[in-house]
């Protein structure tokens, strides 16, 4: 059947139980079981209906339980079908009916169910109640607990857009709004469009990076997009508010600007400037993807995922967070969410490894006050000039004296003055305490050529307040230190879980359109990935089977050859 548009209620299903005939069946084709029949025989299902409650309203014509749906869609992310494949397994396959607890005769739904379901996901942060809900069960089951040592790192994904260039983006745009109007108010395009704008706009744009004739195409499309905007305000100004005219609004202000005699001009980065890239818009269909680099070869426009695991080694690591964002942000700006998010599921680490690019003075300082939680990652380092020419006095060679309030010089001259703290423009910096020497200080000093060369000749001396002083250089020096680095080399492992991700299951791409359908992707295959590690680890106390030996490997073991038994000791 095919889910209508008017409202849904929910009549939930109180202690459902799996058909006898269906189990019957389940357990004759599957003797050892499937992943499906693993998330019914453990945990009982991953959802009841009674969770989803306040996300339908009390009238309305009852829908499918939405539990049912939600683990559809985890075992259509575990396997990697389509909207059709799933509904086509959840009617053909037993293993699925015995993981939903439907009859063997059930018809199953419409494939469509599943798209609307993920629309009705994408309100309100309800993908992270899903997940919310999905690891509590795994703590039910003791599967997962916390105050254990946790991983995070991120990873980009592509948004499901064309990679397209700036001219082929503002034609695109204004195809865009002429397909939205069509559809949705066609008599609005009488007297606008003609022959010519069919033959720019019948069909999706491809213009290369050389199109003929560039300067009038560009002038063409910007005065086609202009008169577009205006013809849509003049006669039906309801519209302009629509995805799609939205989109090539802010398209066309990105790309084209009125000079001073009121002419249409392409903007260039000397002729009217371009707008960063943490703003511009680089498809009309997903308004929310960003262009982003990270040094001199990864380049995507889409986002950025970061994915949070347990390492215990003793277990089996479990996914315990997930977070999309824009793919302009930098990774820091994610930490605060990550633990907010892990206090509510009750599974905040005890230790949080992470890399350097989530490690700052400010978050250490808040994850250790706020949840009690230890953030290991290499802390950056001083980027004075000269620290990083190990050439001169440091900032570590100033003796600092928060009590008196001064600063002393590896020459003895005590600082004049001391400004601050004052707080800086990154979010992620410590507020900044600086302290100033005069010039008849500086001036005379024999060594005043390795401690400043500005053009006064007076050394100022910048740093965090006490505490994070204090925190600072304690953390530095514990990186030096070998259990340190023992402990952080664990850390490594979760770019085994992100390549795992983003190549077995998907992830690397969007499915769909949006930063919050991208999010509901990344959710569901958090979740599929914890179910097909937890329904394959071994039964406890039985270790788990090592990779049999290559038949090569079998020769050097029976001639007695020696050979490495890891890769790491293959490196070596």
């Amino acid at each position: 059947m095919q889910l209508s548009r008017c409202p849904l209620s929910l009549h939930a299903r109180s202690g459902e139980q799996v058909p006898s005939l269906t189990v019957q069946m389940a357990r004759a084709s599957n003797p050892g079981g499937t992943t499906a029949m693993w998330v019914r025989d453990h945990l009982g299902g991953l959802w009841r209906d009674e969770d989803f409650a306040d996300w339908y309203p009390r009238d309305g014509r009852p829908g499918l339980s939405p539990a049912q749906l939600a683990t559809v869609c985890v075992l259509q992310f575990l396997l990697g079908l389509s909207d059709r494949q799933a509904a086509e397994a959840v009617r053909c396959r037993i293993d699925f009916k015995y993981a939903l607890a439907m009859e063997l005769d059930d018809p199953g739904f419409h494939h469509s169910v599943l798209a609307d379901f993920r629309e009705r996901l994408t309100e309100g942060g309800r993908a992270d109640r899903l997940l919310d809900l999905a690891l509590a069960r795994l703590k039910e089951a003791g599967l997962v607990r916390e105050r254990t040592t946790q991983r995070t790192d991120s990873t980009h994904v592509l948004a499901a857009v064309r990679d397209l260039t700036r001219l082929e983006l503002v034609t695109e745009a204004v195809r865009a709004a002429l397909e939205e109007l069509a559809g949705t108010a066609p008599h609005l395009l009488a007297g606008l469009v003609d022959e010519e704008w069919g033959r720019r706009y019948g069909r999706p744009v491809r213009l290369g990076k050389n199109p003929t004739r560039p300067k009038t195409r560009i002038l063409a499309t910007g005065g086609d997009a202009v008169r577009l905007l205006e013809h849509i305000g003049e006669h039906g100004a309801d519209r302009l508010s629509s995805p799609r005219a939205q989109a090539l609004r802010q398209i066309t202000v990105q790309n084209y600007y009125r000079d001073g005699a009121g002419r249409l001009r392409w903007r260039t980065a000397d002729d009217g400037g371009l707008p960063p890239s943490a703003v511009a818009v680089v498809s009309p269909y997903d308004p929310t993807a960003r262009y982003a680099r990270r040094g001199h070869v990864t380049r995507w426009k889409g986002f950025v995922a970061h994915l949070t695991e347990t390492c215990d080694p003793d277990g089996v690591n479990v996914i315990t967070d997930v977070a999309t964002t824009d793919a302009t942000s930098y990774d820091a700006k994610a930490l605060p969410g990550i633990h907010t998010r892990l206090k509510r599921r009750g599974l905040l680490p005890a230790e949080h490894l992470v890399d350097g690019g989530y490690t700052s003075l400010v978050h250490l300082e808040q994850a250790a006050r706020e949840h009690q939680v230890t953030v290991t990652g290499p802390l950056p380092v001083n980027s004075t000039r000269q620290h990083r020419k190990n050439d001169g006095f440091g900032r570590d060679d100033f003796h600092i004296d928060f009590d008196r309030r001064q600063v002393t010089c590896p020459q003895g001259e005590t600082s004049a003055g001391w400004h601050g703290p004052y707080p800086t423009s990154s979010p992620t910096a410590a507020p900044l305490i600086v302290a100033r020497f005069t010039k008849s200080q500086c001036r005379p000093c024999p060594v005043r050529t390795r401690c400043t060369t500005t053009t006064d000749s007076a050394r100022t001396v910048g740093f965090p307040p006490r505490e994070l002083r204090d925190l600072q250089l304690r953390v530095r020096a514990e990186q030096q230190t070998p259990e340190w680095q023992a402990r952080y080399a664990v850390r490594s492992g979760v770019e085994g879980t992100i390549n795992e991700l983003a190549h077995g299951h998907g992830m690397r791409r969007c499915r769909y359109r949006g930063q919050q359908k991208a999010h509901l992707q990344h959710v569901f295959t958090a979740i599929a990935a914890n179910i097909e590690r937890l329904s394959r680890r071994p039964p406890t106390g039985e270790a788990p089977s090592p990779r049999p030996p290559t038949a090569f490997q079998n020769f050097l073991d029976q001639h007695g050859i020696p050979r490495p038994r890891s890769w790491r000791s293959a490196r070596d």
